[in-house]
């Protein structure tokens, strides 16, 4: 059994095989298990189901898949989820970039490293942790919930003038490529990458439909099967919705396909619509 500290959280690993020590090596924290917020293990049976792919994966690594899995479960009791997309941090903001498998997501981050160089950073390149971060410094659980006045009556309030704000954190969980670092980021905004059919110029847009990027979103997450955790992932989505700008950048693999994306850096990202925030509706 080891230590790891992950978005800030303190989890014990109880581990058959060696690997996901060394895999989570960056992350050891010098801890013991009773000091750790939870802790997390897998059964054979659990590790076996993670081996989808014709039984080609060892055991080992199916086990960091199946630990992994049931970390990220976790991370919902403390406002904190699995995105499956790449992030990198530029001058200080964080961007992260979601696609299908084989659409070019390592290809565009590599034009990102290109092109800015040192000022650069990729946070983790395929499975990072985004938490909430109130303002005040601690876990925001009632947060989304309606403001009252001293006569106790309860008022409409905005969204995005809710204290706190998404941070993306490194994971040991950083794809093939293996890029990330134990760092973390504000989350600025999100981009999903699409393919263009060829003679089609690239072209970034915004998102303004909230159903589209829920939609779009979910692919891109790990729902629980529990009830109560699937409820607290979907307000935690509601939350991101009304935090940060979602892009489309429908493009090939090239320079240019970077010079789109990099206008995200340049927008004034503010979402400007209002919310009504009870728990995970909300209205424009």
């Amino acid at each position: 059994m080891f230590c790891v500290q992950i978005a800030e959280v303190l989890v014990a690993i109880e581990n058959r095989y060696a690997f996901s020590e060394r895999l989570c090596a960056d992350y050891i924290a010098n801890a013991s298990p009773d000091e750790c917020d939870f802790s997390v293990s897998a059964t054979l049976e659990e590790i076996a189901a993670e081996n989808n792919d014709g039984g080609t994966f060892s055991p080992a690594y199916c086990e960091s898949l199946a630990l992994y899995r049931k970390i990220c479960t976790r991370m919902l009791d403390y406002d904190a989820f699995l995105l499956h997309a790449a992030v990198v941090s530029y001058r200080g903001r964080g961007f992260a970039f979601a696609a299908k498998s084989g659409t070019g997501k390592s290809t565009h981050v590599a034009q990102w490293m290109r092109a800015l160089g040192d000022d650069v950073t990729v946070v983790n390149g395929d499975k990072p942790i985004l938490r909430w971060q109130s303002g005040e410094g601690g876990e925001a659980k009632d947060a989304g919930a309606p403001n009252e006045t001293p006569g106790g009556e309860a008022v409409e309030v905005a969204c995005d003038q809710l204290a706190g704000e998404f941070v993306a954190y490194g994971t040991p969980y950083c794809g093939k490529e293996n890029w990330g670092q134990n760092t973390s980021v504000p989350l600025h905004a999100v981009c999903f990458i699409e393919r263009c059919e060829p003679g089609e110029p690239d072209r970034l847009s915004r998102l303004e439909d909230d159903g589209e990027i829920i939609a779009r979103i979910m692919n891109q997450i790990l729902m629980p099967n529990d009830p109560a955790l699937a409820a607290r992932q979907l307000d935690l989505l509601d939350r991101l919705v009304s935090s940060v700008p979602f892009y489309v950048l429908r493009c090939t693999p090239t320079p240019a396909a970077f010079d789109a994306a990099f206008q995200m850096t340049l927008c004034d990202n503010g979402r400007k619509r209002m919310h009504r925030c009870e728990g995970s509706g909300h209205e424009d």
